[in-house]
């Protein structure tokens, strides 16, 4: 007998994933699109909300014309995607201009002059336990509002990513918690819109779609979608996630003070909690989980993995086959990079600093250092990164024993070793080949009851390597990780002149 199958749409900020997955976790097909960010001025970054479309209608009728046998099988489609961006439609659901997302810089001013009012400041951590910053929802409408008036009277709703394509296959406007919190108009505590953060802003709450937990069927493939994507009509579709929480549940985290730490393009540490916990200096995040009753605090850190394909790109080539030459030589690097010490702000930092303009720092730099030292020393300031932010979450009171990696970082025995050196924690890569749509099919599951049991689930299908553990931090490690915190407070004034 046929097993049923979920799809896993992924809408990501630089291309779109659909995987059909079985209820094992076994991924019997999948498909890409990219599509492009706009940048029609300095700081800006926009996208169309039409490329996703399109490009979802094109890769999922690819897939269901090349294996004909899936369609028939499909019983539930979860999405998860890109936060903070932000879809406007008129009263005809018609799309009004380009969808803003999480990358552009255009409302940096407008948030410096909410930011300057204590008052302000309080009101937006009482009620959202974050603080105001230009990657948010809230301060984009706020600027359409101001700059854009026209568009502003003639918008009837304001979609985030995922919900958007969700309304193209549904007809269904509805968002969840974890993507909810990112517009920074919600209350995390109390899991619903907040009538405050509406007035604070001077936004219509009636700009919101209704919101409700993830792992919930909210509509089902209209005869329209059908027709133009290939999926079956009538097959339901869940409320869905953000992309890091599906990414997190995907890779097992299901419980307190566990733990996922992507070395990615950018670096992100989340650790789980049944309960929110602020961070009164905000320089972690507290944000809403995909699982009800849930919450994760996060560290974002801006280039981690970035840092070192800058490098690559700079001073190699674009061949990625460069890493494997940098894991064979750096064998033969002592730890510490014999003093050499990096910061990895190449585009400033997001936590546990919110400074956008820090800059990278290479420091105590020496005739005996080669290329090699310095691909070393970029690993080491990554995990120097990552290492602060743990330290910030453990002052919460948040006890951390043990990280399941992710990202490209992951793939580096060196970096592990770096890694489990310099965290001085248990870590473990993650062995899973698709964590975001593994974690969007555990919510289909769990929608449709296919699942009892979300311990049972998670322990057989999500799978980490070789564990990796060092019980004292080395001296060196040591040493040059205070340098390292005193080397950013020592210049964080001079990249301001």
């Amino acid at each position: 007998m046929n097993q049923e199958i979920f799809v896993g749409i992924d809408l990501g900020t630089t291309g779109m994933k659909i995987i059909f997955m079985d209820t094992d976790g076994t991924i019997l097909a999948k498909n890409y699109v990219d599509y492009p960010i706009l940048n029609p001025e300095q700081g800006y970054a926009e996208q169309r909300p039409s490329d996703w479309w399109q490009g979802l209608c094109k890769i999922s009728t690819e897939v269901l014309n090349e294996h004909p046998g899936l369609k028939d099988r499909i019983a539930c489609i979860g999405i998860s995607g890109q936060m903070h961006t932000q879809v406007y439609l008129d009263n005809n659901n018609r799309i009004l201009r380009n969808a803003i997302t999480w990358m552009d810089q255009r409302t940096r001013k407008l948030v410096e002059r909410y930011n300057a009012k204590e008052e302000n400041r309080m009101i937006i951590s009482d009620y959202t336990l974050n603080s105001l910053s230009t990657t948010y929802t809230a301060p984009h409408i706020v600027w359409v509002k101001e700059e854009e008036p026209d568009i502003y009277r003639k918008t009837e709703k304001v979609l985030l990513a995922k919900d958007y394509i969700k309304y193209m296959l549904t007809g269904e406007m509805v968002t969840d918690y974890s993507d909810a919190v990112g517009t920074l108009l919600f209350n995390t505590v109390k899991k619903k819109w907040s009538d405050e953060m509406f007035r604070l802003f001077d936004l219509a709450p009636s700009l919101m779609p209704e919101v409700d937990k993830s792992a919930q069927v909210i509509g089902r493939i209209t005869p329209e979608a059908a027709s133009i994507t290939g999926l079956p009509e009538g097959t339901p579709v869940i409320n869905g996630s953000a992309d890091q929480a599906a990414t997190s549940l995907g890779a097992g985290v299901i419980h307190p003070g566990e733990v996922t730490a992507i070395v990615g393009t950018a670096g992100v540490i989340s650790v789980i909690s049944d309960e929110p916990i602020a961070d009164p200096e905000h320089r972690v995040l507290c944000w809403n989980y995909c699982l009800e009753d849930k919450w994760v605090n996060l560290g974002i850190m801006q280039t981690a993995g970035e840092s070192l394909n800058w490098f690559k790109r700079t001073f190699d080539s674009e061949s990625d086959a460069v890493f494997d030459i940098y894991n064979q030589e750096i064998a033969n690097i002592a730890d510490g990079s014999e003093g050499l010490i990096f910061l990895p702000y190449l585009m400033g930092e997001r936590s546990p600093h919110w400074d956008s303009e820090a800059r990278g720092v290479f420091f105590g730099m020496s005739m005996n250092h080669n290329k090699y030292h310095f691909v070393k020393s970029i690993m080491e300031g990554v995990s120097f990164a990552f290492k602060n932010n743990l330290e910030v979450m453990e002052s919460l009171g948040i006890n951390i024993d043990k990280l399941r990696l992710l990202g490209g970082g992951s793939k580096s025995e060196e970096w592990l070793n770096i890694m489990a050196k310099v965290l001085n924690k248990k870590i473990s890569p993650v062995k899973v080949a698709e964590t975001g749509a593994l974690g969007s099919s555990i919510l289909c599951g769990l929608a449709l009851g296919v699942y009892d049991s979300l311990d049972d689930v998670v322990s057989r299908l999500t799978m980490t390597g070789k564990e990796y553990y060092y019980e004292e931090i080395p001296e060196i490690y040591y040493k040059n990780y205070n340098k390292y915190k005193k080397i950013y407070q020592r210049t964080k004034d001079i990249f301001k002149l």
